[in-house]
């Protein structure tokens, strides 16, 4: 057998071989570099995100509370609504600037309460009103709120404008007795005051009292509802009101008025003298004529 020979490598194969070991240890560095590097970047980055994200949170917050205060602003920082409410425990009365003509007078005497009135309303421009005894009458008004608003709205004050001012009413009076007793209603106006601020009504007499707001707060949050049952009186005259709702939306005043669906509501005193009277009978149902003469009470 012939014997294997051994070469010793060649000046070129060592050059090769050492080229390749350098190759080979340049790709690790080069891939252990990269690792690092890329480590290191995230490494970065998450000390980074922790140092920034927290002003970035406020930046959002920030920007979500702007954007929701302009929304706000393209609405009323709160929302109402507003409608006559008499309640069927009252004493009330429908007051007419004019008699009724004989086609009216036939339809009431002929029909029954309450589709007979509205519709001789409709034709007459009456006022329902509560009867206050004497020359005084009532007139009850419910007010729906909702806030609208980011923050809690105070509301500061409350009053009744008066825009115009008229002698009583004297051409038609009706008259339907109270069906039982309830307890007045917490705020009220005096529409003959200069200043009609909503004041207390005493519990049991139903006068009025101190100022609402000198003992009361009102804060109405976002979303929040609220019902506001309201009595103005009036003994003197004719009036057409509004009411004035005073807010304070971002430390700074606003005045916000609430109205009958863009009317003024309307109230009217008792007038001495009618030019044609009726009552509703209890017993039938019925309205009776009772002539002229000055307001009465009566349910038989």
């Amino acid at each position: 057998m012939a014997a294997t020979t051994h070469r010793p490598p060649q000046p070129e194969e060592e050059s090769s071989q050492a080229d390749k070991s350098t190759s080979r240890r340049d790709l690790i560095l080069k891939i252990g570099g990269a690792v690092g590097t890329a480590f290191l970047g995230a490494v970065a980055a998450v000390a980074l995100e922790r140092k920034v994200a927290p002003g970035q949170a406020v930046r959002d917050d920030r920007a979500v509370e702007r954007a929701e205060r302009t929304r706000a602003r393209n609405k009323p920082p709160i929302a109402t609504g507003a409608r006559y409410h008499d309640r069927s425990s009252d004493s009330q009365v429908w007051l007419f600037g004019q008699t009724f003509t004989s086609d009216q007078e036939e339809k009431l005497l002929r029909g029954r309460r309450r589709e007979i009135v509205d519709d001789a309303s409709g034709l007459a421009g009456g006022i329902a009103g509560v009867h206050g005894g004497q020359s005084l009458t009532y007139t009850r008004i419910r007010i729906e709120l909702l806030g609208q608003w980011v923050k809690p709205v105070p509301v500061t004050g409350i009053r009744a404008r008066v825009d115009r001012r008229l002698p009583p009413l004297s051409g038609t009076y009706l008259y339907q007795g109270s069906e039982g007793a309830e307890e007045p209603l917490e705020i009220g106006f005096d529409l003959d005051e200069p200043k009609s601020v909503a004041r207390t009504r005493q519990e049991g007499s139903g006068e009025l009292g101190e100022a609402y707001f000198d003992r009361h707060s009102l804060t109405l949050s976002l979303d929040e509802p609220l019902s506001i049952d309201i009595q103005a009186q009036t003994s003197q005259s004719y009036c057409e009101w509004v009411i004035e709702m005073t807010l304070l939306v971002d430390n700074k005043e606003e005045v916000l008025v609430v109205d009958d669906y863009g009317k003024p509501f309307r109230s009217t005193a008792l007038a001495p003298h009618y030019g044609a009277r009726y009552h509703l009978s209890v017993t039938d149902g019925q309205w009776k004529p009772d002539g002229s003469g000055p307001p009465i009470e009566r349910s038989s």
